[in-house]
């Protein structure tokens, strides 16, 4: 899988559209996935795509994990599937259709698939999985993390949410195997700071990696990626953290292969 993140940050740069994003701040999280599909919605992330190059006409599909504005921004998706060449798949929560406010005219241009926590489906030549995520969207649906699988490489994307609930993290531990994992990186060292119930700290990643390692859920080199980081695009800081954890940090722009 080839992977391109289209932005990396958290909820403060929510209100930053694509022209006013200062140099050194991050862009809100979205991601694409072998140029067809897109992976949450922020903001900037078609006029970003646009002015990296991309071809927004092969988006054939796109996953929501919550509707918090950082993630989801409904001009975005509409951007996407007046661009695409066929009809664009949106997968979302069952519960987050109301909050997402589509109009009937505006869904007719969509196919939208209302998806529940433990489904597992095909599409775009990938098999994915929907799991539970530890974070809270008061009316807005249940927050997901995705297992995406391609071409026998499985990706696990989680954006946001703070550990892991106790039934992704069983599928996971029996059915792991995974060649790559995006876990969010919000709260970066501060090991005291509030949010810890819906993001991660750095040592919270510890603990994290430790047990992920230890009971087989990542494939031994596997690859490791910091996502939704606060701060500076490559903060001096967190940097030398995330490479005593064994973690990339993402950053708007980054391309890799997994």
């Amino acid at each position: 899988m080839k992977l391109c993140f289209l932005g990396t940050g958290t909820a403060g740069s929510k209100l930053m559209p694509e022209g006013t994003v200062p140099e050194g701040k991050r862009r809100c999280c979205s991601m694409w996935i072998d140029g067809d599909v897109v992976v949450d919605l922020s903001m900037q992330s078609f006029d970003f795509a646009t002015k990296l190059g991309l071809d927004t006409s092969r988006v054939t599909d796109v996953f929501l994990s919550h509707t918090h504005r950082d993630h989801y921004c409904k001009a975005t998706l509409l951007a996407y599937a007046a661009a695409a060449k066929t009809k664009i798949n949106f997968w979302c929560h069952k519960d987050s259709l109301t909050r997402i406010g589509l109009t009937e005219e505006e869904a007719a241009v969509l196919n939208v698939h209302p998806i529940e926590v433990g489904d597992e489906w095909e599409t775009a030549g990938m098999r994915v999985k929907a799991l539970r995520a530890n974070h809270l969207t008061p009316g807005g649906g249940q927050p997901l993390h995705y297992i995406f699988e391609r071409n026998g490489q499985k990706l696990f994307y989680g954006c946001d949410g703070a550990w892991f609930c106790a039934d992704t993290w069983e599928y996971m531990r029996a059915n792991g195997d995974l060649d790559a994992m995006i876990l969010e990186a919000t709260v970066g060292d501060d090991a005291g700071n509030f949010r810890i119930g819906t993001h991660n700290t750095v040592p919270m990643l510890r603990l994290m990696l430790t047990a992920i390692r230890e009971n087989g859920v990542l494939k031994e080199g596997g690859t490791l990626i910091a996502d939704h980081i606060g701060g500076a695009i490559h903060s001096d800081k967190m940097v030398p953290l995330l490479d005593e954890l064994g973690m990339i940090e993402a950053y708007d722009g980054l391309t890799l292969e997994i």
